[in-house]
Parts: structure tokens; C-alpha cells; sequence
């Protein structure tokens, strides 16, 4: 149970220091990596709302 707490304070400490000492400059590097991997998805182009479809002929007897 110690390691998982370790490794939580661990990314909670460079977290703080990156928003405190560094103007978040690490964060912001990997946000914004995070938000061109996703543009490389399939998809990609932004986040849609779910839709829901029926298939009409499933119902017909």
C-alpha cells in the first residue's frame, strides 16, 4: 500500500512544482501533447455528443 501512496505524492509534488516554480511549462507540454495525439485519432476533429439510432426494420413483423 506504500508504493501506490509514494507515487501519488510523487506526481502530486511535480505537479505543484511545475505550477509553482516553472509557470506550468511541463503540464502545458504534455497537455498539449495529449490534445495532438488525440487529433491524430480517428475522429479527431473534436468531441461529438453520442447519438442514438433505431433501426426501424427490426420492429417490422
Amino acid at each position: 500500500m506504500r508504493w501506490p501512496l509514494f507515487v501519488i505524492a510523487l506526481i502530486i509534488g511535480f505537479i505543484l512544482w511545475d505550477r509553482f516554480e516553472n509557470d506550468g511549462t511541463y503540464t502545458a507540454e504534455v497537455e498539449r501533447s495529449f490534445r495532438d495525439a488525440s487529433l491524430d485519432m480517428p475522429g479527431g476533429g473534436g468531441w461529438k455528443p453520442p447519438t442514438i439510432t433505431v433501426n426501424r426494420d427490426a420492429f417490422k413483423p
